[in-house]
């Protein structure tokens, strides 16, 4: 599907500007991404744009993750009548979630690990939800899990801030929020402090208020440590043997 077909269906929509709506399509266009995943997706302007362009490859499927108030918006179309009207619906499919995409990530690492490894799938992960510090870096490293050595993040409203945001400045749950906390940038902090300093990430590019990272193509897999499970009795023993064993 063309660009413009899909940007006259969604283009109406709020956030997203049109360049980057089409930066975003031509990106994807380049790269063939086979798994790409959404975390926020709002009215899904976005995600059309990244349907629209997998559809015109011929190839490729995304998930976009958001929660379960986005689907009853007043006087806006959901992500669903957008891709329906767009005939996108078997190349995106909507998870709405009832507690965070953090919980629904927590369920693709369990779905993907096999022998204690988590097996990473993604190609592409959007990251483009809360902007806040606590939720976003728990998606970073889950999601660093599933992404494919080679793959790529893109971080959206890099230089977010609570203050400068309409809706999150007027939130009950933002009212007694210190001001450090309301002003700063946490998507620039997520990005300073977390992803440029990961010894898996390649790259690190910010282009206008978006951010794109590469995960290495050479990053591996670990295994982790095997999980011991012990009864009381056998706990006692194994604590008594490793006290005592010290004092020989």
């Amino acid at each position: 599907m063309k660009f413009k077909q899909a940007y006259d269906v969604v283009g109406h929509l709020p956030c997203t500007e049109e360049s980057q709506c089409r930066v975003l399509y031509d990106w994807v266009l380049e790269a063939r991404p086979a798994e790409s995943l959404e975390l926020g997706f709002l009215h899904g302007k976005t995600s059309c744009i990244i349907a629209a362009a997998l559809h015109e490859l011929g190839a490729g499927h995304l998930t976009s993750i958001d929660m379960e108030g986005v689907r009853n918006m007043p006087n806006v179309p959901n992500i669903l009548q957008n891709l329906e009207q767009l005939g996108l619906q078997d190349v995106a499919t909507p998870v709405f979630s009832r507690i965070s995409y953090t919980w629904e990530l927590k369920k693709l690492i369990e779905k993907q690990t096999k022998e204690n490894r988590c097996q990473p799938f993604l190609d592409f992960v959007f990251l483009d939800g809360a902007h806040l510090w606590e939720p976003d870096v728990c998606a970073f490293f889950l999601a660093l899990k599933l992404l494919k050595p080679g793959g790529w993040f893109l971080f959206d409203d890099y230089m977010f801030s609570i203050e400068k945001s309409d809706w999150w400045s007027r939130s009950p749950d933002m009212k007694d929020k210190p001001d450090d906390y309301r002003k700063e940038s946490q998507v620039e902090r997520l990005v300073t402090l977390i992803v440029s300093q990961h010894p898996d990430m390649e790259s690190v590019v910010i282009r206008d208020n978006w951010v794109w990272a590469r995960k290495k193509p050479d990053a591996q897999v670990q295994p982790g440590p095997t999980v011991t499970q012990l009864t009381k009795t056998i706990a006692k023993r194994w604590l008594l043997e490793r006290l005592f064993s010290g004092k020989r």
